[in-house]
């Protein structure tokens, strides 16, 4: 079963940062196997100008980007339960230093079954080999001082049962997960913020029987940090959330899911600022014609910060309008506001804005051209890390020829 919830999260990390926005769906082929597979390989090249590569206030340098970036997902279907494995890569090759060339790659596999009509499972692994943008992360405020890319590697797994028969008044999931993040380099810096952290919880939903559920859920995370901080106060804390929430498919118009509630991160050293406080998750999608749609989404958290505090107390606001001008042409606007808050014997206030415009031309159907260009401003109460950045880029994305 593919939960509403699923959705709503996939919703928030497509209107991420860095994450494109794409409005129409490109027609995608795939190949049978004789065991039932069904494979989907696709292949996107794209190039890119960047007038702010190192995020830097003054003296701002330029890049030409292209980037090749093939993928392949396998999906076998045996009645209600589902396996999937899936395989990314993403190379970049910059025109000024081959220093700032990568490959990023990311594995995914997830399993769905349904051994009765009450009981389900759904589990879900992930492993990613990643880069830091330049300037962003531990080289944050460093531009180009720095002569190599951060690299570190990234897993996670993800656990859920869920109880009760769709069609009945009550269900309960029971969720679990484990998330590890390591760097490969700058171990002097690194080795501080290399952590695991375990998840358990419990959601109970309420069904009222006209496409809504109402639930209320707790989760805890116990983050764990391999080396003490420089300063000798450890980071580690647990991080617990309960939350109220409604999620909902009423019509075909409108999709949606909030949940808001209280959160409380307590640190193990008492040197550090613990939170207390108002939590909330929502994002909305309304859908008043078939050839349009705008998306809310907003959430506010404490969460851990990479190099500066104790935490961050970070609120986002986000809209994108997406518009079908014909079966052939579509286009997308979206905007983000991002407020940000750190905690600590300083005080840091972060505010990021960005922007993106968009248009997706379907050329045939197993071939897409989208063009787009992204605006991002960060003001902050250092001096060191503001910066302004426009992106104009071109994708060309192909795929095998659809019967659809």
């Amino acid at each position: 079963m593919k939960m509403h919830t699923n959705k709503i999260t996939s919703l928030v990390v497509a209107l991420g940062l860095s994450a494109p926005v794409v409005a129409v769906e490109l027609p995608v082929g795939s190949i049978i196997t004789k065991d039932g597979a069904e494979v989907t390989p696709t292949l996107q090249l794209g190039v890119s100008s960047n007038d702010n590569f190192f995020m830097t206030p003054s003296a701002t340098q330029s890049r030409l980007i292209w980037n090749v970036a093939p993928s392949l997902n396998t999906l076998i279907e045996d009645g209600p339960d589902s396996y999937k494995f899936d395989i990314a890569s993403s190379t970049s090759f910059h025109n000024k230093d081959t220093t700032d060339n990568f490959t990023q790659v990311n594995i995914g596999a997830g399993v769905h079954k349904e051994f009765t009509s009450q009981h389900r499972l759904d589990v879900i692994g992930d492993s990613d080999w990643l880069y830091e943008p330049r300037g962003a992360g531990l080289t944050e405020g460093q531009g180009s001082a720095i002569n190599e890319l951060v690299h570190y590697q990234q897993q996670s797994l993800n656990a859920r049962y869920e109880y009760g028969a769709l069609s009945s008044k009550a269900q309960l999931a029971l969720i679990t997960g484990y998330y590890n993040k390591n760097y490969q380099n700058f171990t002097a810096i690194s080795q501080f913020r290399d952590y695991d952290k375990p998840m358990l919880g419990i959601i109970g939903y309420y069904n009222t029987q006209a496409g809504t559920r109402a639930f209320l859920e707790v989760k805890q995370e116990n983050y764990h940090y391999d080396v003490i901080d420089s300063n000798g106060i450890t980071r580690d804390s647990d991080d617990v959330k309960v939350l109220l929430g409604m999620e909902w498919e009423a019509t075909a118009i409108t999709t949606g899911s909030f949940k808001v509630g209280y959160q409380n991160k307590d640190f193990e050293s008492n040197l550090r600022d613990n939170f207390s406080g108002l939590s909330w998750e929502a994002a909305a999608v309304w859908k008043p014609l078939t050839y349009t749609t705008l998306q809310l989404v907003t959430s506010r958290a404490a969460k851990d910060p990479l190099l500066e505090g104790d935490y961050i107390r970070e609120s986002v606001y986000g809209a994108t309008w997406q518009h079908e001008w014909s079966d052939y042409l579509s286009s997308v606007v979206s905007a983000n506001y991002i407020d940000q808050k750190y905690s600590g014997n300083f005080n840091r206030k972060d505010k990021v804005k960005n922007a993106r415009l968009g248009l997706n031309y379907l050329a045939t159907n197993f071939g897409m051209v989208s063009g787009y260009v992204d605006f991002i401003d960060r003001d902050s109460t250092r001096a060191d890390i503001e910066f302004d950045r426009v992106i104009v880029g071109l994708n060309f994305t192909f795929a095998l020829k659809s019967n659809k």
